[in-house]
């Protein structure tokens, strides 16, 4: 699986989030782009605000569930933009930022996926323990209170997803073109915005879609 971010501040100039969405669907069909990936279903995140003080408390929320690189550099520059007074305030003009892959070989990189890993694994554990219970309890009645803190362990970590406010659209998409055509419709006419997408085959995209949707 793969992701590719865009941002307000990585723009050559301020734009809003329907322009930035065009810009994000352009380099996803440039294939002179490294590590693009063989697949285009994606799970599309973004976010937007009237001002850098709104994106900045929203994207808070969001990195504390769940911090993604883009959107933790991203809500660092807006509050930094949130505390300056606008007319200290000089933004760089012509220097937009390359939009790069980056190829995710393990999705448990992502916090909030790796709490998903883990409670599936620890229960998955616990299920396979459970068939050797009553083999245990029979023979070594010692075990039994080996085997309540096991279980105590075992049932201490679950993963409950919440509802980030993110704006989350699932795409299905044959080619670079189909999802850039499709990412054209996102986006509005604020200024100060955010996206993520992760890009790849509808089997690697299922455990991103059930924390975020």
């Amino acid at each position: 699986m793969h992701s590719i971010n865009l941002c307000f501040h990585q723009t050559a100039t301020l734009c809003t989030a329907a322009e930035g969405a065009l810009l994000l669907a352009s380099a996803i069909q440039d294939e002179s782009r490294q590590f693009r990936p063989a697949a285009f279903n994606a799970l599309v995140l973004w976010v937007s605000a009237d001002n850098p003080n709104d994106l900045a408390k929203q994207l808070a929320a969001i990195n504390d569930y769940c911090p993604l690189t883009g959107f933790v550099e991203c809500g660092r520059y807006a509050a930094s933009l949130a505390t300056l007074d606008s007319d200290k305030l000089i933004r760089p003009q012509g220097t937009e930022q390359s939009i790069e892959w980056t190829v995710l070989n393990d999705k448990r990189y992502i916090p909030a996926l790796k709490r998903q890993y883990q409670a599936d694994s620890l229960a998955q554990v616990n299920d396979q323990g459970q068939g050797l219970n009553s083999d245990i309890d029979s023979a070594l009645a010692e075990c039994k209170q080996l085997k309540g803190l096991r279980d105590t362990r075992l049932t201490a970590t679950e993963f409950n997803p919440i509802n980030t406010g993110l704006n989350c659209i699932s795409i299905s998409a044959n080619s670079a073109k189909g999802l850039a055509d499709k990412l054209q419709g996102l986006g509005d006419d604020k200024a100060y915005w955010a996206f993520c997408a992760f890009v790849g085959s509808s089997h690697e995209l299922e455990s991103i879609k059930d924390v975020f949707l």
